[in-house]
């Protein structure tokens, strides 16, 4: 027996020593068809958990078993398999451009999975599409890349938060921006808020590096995001960021760009003689006496051009990344960088910084257990002085202010503006920092083959301050001798996830199974304090303390915690009947116990139709797939971490005494707006995947929509927040990438997006019409966002005023002949991108477009905007400016076939403004949004001068715009949400932006 045992472990140990003794180290470089070397291709053991990625080089490198094949795979190429034999070690790889992106690697919820195993419909933006745009932010990079996916700008302010819309809006109070998962972290949406409510908000993704980021998955339909249940129903974004590779050697990165920024349009405004010259005009036709003399007129004391004086002529952007990449081994990868971005205003002041480092590890404790980790610490700095978050801020000033009037009084001081002085506006200071803390570590088991189990923790810490500081001599502090205000929010999200996963293959891997079970907590907290003071001793001392009275204060803190349990499982039959599955159960304590509990699931399939024998044979398919899927969804973010409860607050005092009184009536049916999502897809892949068509169609159905009821205010409250509102949406989402050619020397490719998308509100409490901010109203039988209005029939040519349609007949235009004349939809959006190289040089050329979308230019309307044609023009309402095309083309006796009215004041003048249609516009725009030129050094030229590679780069973003739109731009809202979406407020407009860059790698 003890020769029979000593026996089996010599045996062992020899069948070991074999084993060992035929697994070697293998290295090389991956490039694409143009030389240039290719980042985060995965490199896999066919039939082995064997992995590694190349790093920022395209270099690579890990032990492989003999005899074993390594497949070469990443976005927009096309697999590449080696088999390892013997006396081989070196293996450099190019991948060809004719791709099929259907076996690329795609980045689930709470996992991966092959693109042509998916059943679902997800987008993909992958390392190589980001390094061609350098851009300050993941969501701009995003714009018009993927179908379905909408992201507009807020505005030109640096670090302004972006609409990202995925399929169109489905709520109108809740949010309808989607779920951001970083590294596995489900990020809160509550680090937006400023303590002084001063500003348009923050990005929760602003202080993310987007040179850190691998790839972008976007889930789209209900069955994709369900798998986060009460929170995916505005879809879900993921986003990975780089990791190490195992080529044993640091590679050093270096990046670095400067650029000059302009407006994206400019408009003349009157001088100072037109604007006078309009004035009388205005007066005279108002019945009233002129107010200059043609002396006066011909010669005005002052010219100010004021939106020359505003604009700064020296705005900047600059960037510059450090990185280094791996340095590690088997065991132990790692990825590092350091970010410094800043960017000015467009405006005398305002401007945004951001500090960015990030460390990424993995680590291979022994055969069966890895630790990951991934910490990024950040700090933004923004400086908004002023905000320009309304009509009356500096910009839409800037149009309005009299060009008459000087900007300072002989002695030095500031003068005043009967519409502000704007230039005086900019010495209020509004200073916003957000400091954050990001963590995403686990530990992953090896139990048995093809089942793991992986711990994980992820921490988001952020701490914003604020501070704001009105001067003495401000407009806004010189009626209190100086104000200021300080405070901070600060969040806390604190996420655990275990997971267990089987990952097996059956009947000689026919048959392919992955599964996941999922338990996962969340809880969020934020505190938030402010301090109002008044009454300065000196403008070098603009810190509160410094106050001589405390004008005011509050502080708060709130917090919700969410308990989730998940499942799903994927099956494939040799990779071609396709079926998944999962459901969600989340319990969170935003609602009452009668409601907490929401289940979540979703069902898809997928036929790959060209492995069938009857498809096979036509060459001309390379693949084809169709799919379908439903899912349910939920979204809670419209709902206070107490809304359902009554609550008491403190505050209520009387008399210098402490009172408490009901601060909040509680709602205790709450519960979470769900939305239902069936999609019908193809996928299609013809000659060798030169061609790729992807194809969907989606109806989703939105109920329980979180509106404010009105009660009686004998309750103490006017109205009560419930489930009682119904919308439904349907669209088409089209993806085709060409590659139109692929020699030796050229390369040519191109890709293009389209969408459309439509809603209709389906129910609303007892049918009421709801009515939010200027023109907006909500109606059954109405798109979200409807423009409510009275239809303005042109110019009378007789009379010169406005005529109105009096669809009441009542022989008087009043707001109860507004009408439903539009809505902020387009009937379809999307980009175009081409990238040709030829050789060392590479081009990239993207386009973006929207069409049929409504704008309503609000800052054009009124007494007080700058299409008022004369305003009031009484002594306390004199004639605002204007832009030059509006007095080029406004009704006299002599252009009675006008595109304006007449220049008038008094009460004609205000029926001539009043708020129509006349300021509806068609919205639509086609944007030259990036072009891009680069040469990468020849290597023989690049390693002399000691590095591996060298690309420098020209580029120019927002180029071109060709769009009707007669305001700035036609892309921007002041605000973000339902009320205000297609509104133009008077918004800073995007920059116009020309950069020179260059990449080094050592």
């Amino acid at each position: 027996m003890k020769q029979t045992l000593l026996s089996f472990f010599v045996g062992s140990m020899i069948l070991t020593s074999v084993a060992f003794a035929q697994e070697k180290k293998v290295s090389g470089r991956v490039t694409g068809a143009d030389g240039k070397p290719l980042v985060g291709v995965t490199i896999a053991v066919q039939g082995s958990n064997l992995a590694t990625q190349t790093d920022a080089n395209g270099n690579y490198s890990f032990s492989v078993p003999t005899g074993k094949i390594i497949v070469f795979r990443s976005l927009g190429f096309a697999d590449k398999t080696l088999i390892v034999k013997e006396g081989q070690s070196s293996f450099n790889v190019t991948l060809d451009d004719s791709d099929n992106t259907l076996n690329e690697v795609v980045v689930v919820g709470y996992g991966t999975q092959l693109r042509r195993n998916l059943t679902t419909s997800i987008s993909t933006v992958g390392a190589n599409d980001l390094k061609e745009i350098p851009v300050p932010n993941i969501q701009q990079a995003l714009q018009g890349k993927a179908a379905g996916v909408q992201v507009s700008s807020g505005g030109g302010r640096p670090g302004a938060p972006m609409s990202v819309q995925i399929r169109g809006r489905s709520s109108i109070n809740a949010g309808n921006n989607p779920l951001y998962v970083i590294d596995g972290v489900i990020m809160p949406s509550n680090n937006t808020f400023t303590p002084n409510d001063a500003g348009a908000g923050i990005s929760p993704l602003a202080n993310l590096n987007p040179e850190d980021i691998t790839s972008v998955e976007i889930l789209k339909d209900a069955a994709a995001a369900s798998i986060y249940g009460s929170r995916g129903s505005n879809g879900v974004v993921i986003i990975t960021t780089k990791s190490g590779s195992k080529s044993g050697k640091s590679i050093i990165g270096a990046s670095a760009y400067t650029g000059w920024q302009s407006l994206t349009k400019k408009k003349d405004l009157l001088n100072a003689s037109e604007y006078r010259s309009l004035y009388n005009e205005a007066a005279v036709n108002a019945g009233l006496a002129q107010v200059f003399t043609n002396d006066q007129v011909a010669n005005p004391e002052n010219n100010v051009n004021w939106l020359d004086e505003i604009l700064s002529d020296n705005s900047r952007v600059n960037s510059a990344q450090v990185s280094v990449t791996s340095g590690g081994n088997e065991k132990t990868q790692f990825y590092t960088s350091f970010n410094y971005f800043d960017q000015d205003g467009a405006l005398l002041n305002g401007g945004f910084k951001r500090y960015a480092l990030r460390t990424n590890l993995t680590h291979h404790i022994n055969d069966f257990i890895r630790f990951g980790s991934n910490i990024a610490l950040s700090r933004t700095e923004r400086d908004e002085t002023p905000v320009d978050n309304s009509i009356f801020s500096p910009f839409p000033r800037a149009l309005v202010a009299r060009p008459d009037q000087p900007i300072y009084n002989p002695d030095g001081t500031f003068a005043t503006n009967s519409y502000n002085n704007p230039v005086h506006m900019f010495q209020s200071k509004n200073y916003v920092n957000l400091s954050n803390v990001f963590n995403s570590s686990y530990l992953e088991f090896d139990i048995l083959s093809g089942l793991k189990f992986k711990t994980a923790v992820g921490i988001d810490f952020s701490y914003l301050d604020q501070r704001l500081y009105n001067p003495l001599t401000s407009l806004s502090g010189a009626g209190s001798n100086g104000s200021g205000a300080s405070g901070y929010v600060q969040t806390r999200n604190i996420l655990a996830t275990q997971t267990l996963s089987y990952d097996k293959s059956f009947y000689g891997d026919r048959l392919d199974l992955n599964a996941i079970a999922v338990y996962e907590y969340q809880k969020n907290q934020r505190e938030n304090n402010r301090v109002d003071g008044s009454n300065f001793p000196s403008d070098l001392t603009p810190y509160i303390t410094s106050a001589a009275s405390i004008t005011g204060g509050t502080a708060s803190f709130t917090e919700y915690a969410m308990a989730s349990s998940l499942a799903r499982v994927n099956l494939g039959w040799e990779s071609k009947y396709l079926f998944s599955a999962s459901i969600r159960r989340d319990g969170s304590s935003k609602f009452p116990k009668s409601g907490r509990i929401g289940y979540f699931p979703s069902v898809s399939a997928g036929w790959v139709v060209s492995q069938e024998n009857f498809l096979k044979s036509v060459e001309a398919i390379s693949l084809l797939k169709v799919r379908a899927s439903y899912g349910s969804t939920g979204n809670q973010e419209g709902i206070g971490n107490f809304t359902y409860r009554r609550a008491i607050g403190g505050g209520f005092n009387y008399l210098d005494a402490p009172g408490f009184a009901l601060s909040a009536i509680g709602s205790p049916n709450l519960k979470w707006e769900s939305t239902d999502q069936i999609d019908i897809g193809i996928d299609l892949g013809l000659f060798n995947n030169r061609l790729e068509i992807s194809a969907d169609y989606y109806n989703k159905k939105t109920k329980d929509l979180l509106l404010n009821r009105p009660i009686p205010s004998t309750t103490g409250f006017t109205t009560i927040l419930e489930n009682i509102g119904n919308i439904k949406g349907s669209g088409f989402d089209f993806q085709i990438t060409s590659r139109n050619f692929t020699g030796s020397d050229f390369t040519w490719s191109t890709s293009l997006n389209l969408s459309t998308y439509k809603n209709e509100v389906t129910k609303l409490f007892n049918d009421q019409p709801i009515d939010q901010g200027f023109v907006v109203r909500h109606a059954v039988g109405q798109p979200l966002g409807s423009f409510f209005l009275i239809k303005s029939l042109g110019v009378d040519p007789e009379t010169g005023d406005m005529k109105y349609e009096d669809i009441d007949g009542s022989g008087t235009v009043t707001s109860a002949d507004r009408q439903f004349l539009g809505n902020p939809l387009p009937k379809f959006y999307g980009g175009i991108t081409n990238n040709l190289a030829y050789k060392n040089f590479d081009l990239n050329v993207f386009f973006q477009y929207s069409y049929g979308n409504d704008v309503y230019n609000l800052g054009a309307e009124g007494t007080g905007g700058y299409g008022s044609m004369g305003g009031v023009v009484t002594a306390t309402a004199p004639a605002t400016n204007m832009f030059k095309e509006y007095y080029d083309e406004r009704w006299t006796p002599e252009n009675t076939n006008a595109k304006y009215p007449r220049a008038v004041g008094g009460t004609r003048g205000t029926y001539n403004t009043q708020r129509s249609s006349r300021y509806l516009e068609d919205g639509s725009y086609l944007r030259l949004k990036t072009i891009t030129l680069g040469y990468n050094l020849p290597k023989s030229l690049a390693q002399k001068a000691k590095f591996s590679n060298m690309r420098i780069y020209a580029s120019a973003y927002n180029l071109l715009t060709f769009t009707k739109y007669t305001g700035f731009d036609p892309e921007v809202s002041s605000e973000l949400t339902v009320s205000s979406l297609g509104v133009d407020q008077g918004a800073i407009p995007q920059f116009k932006t020309f950069m020179l860059g260059i990449n080094l790698g050592l």
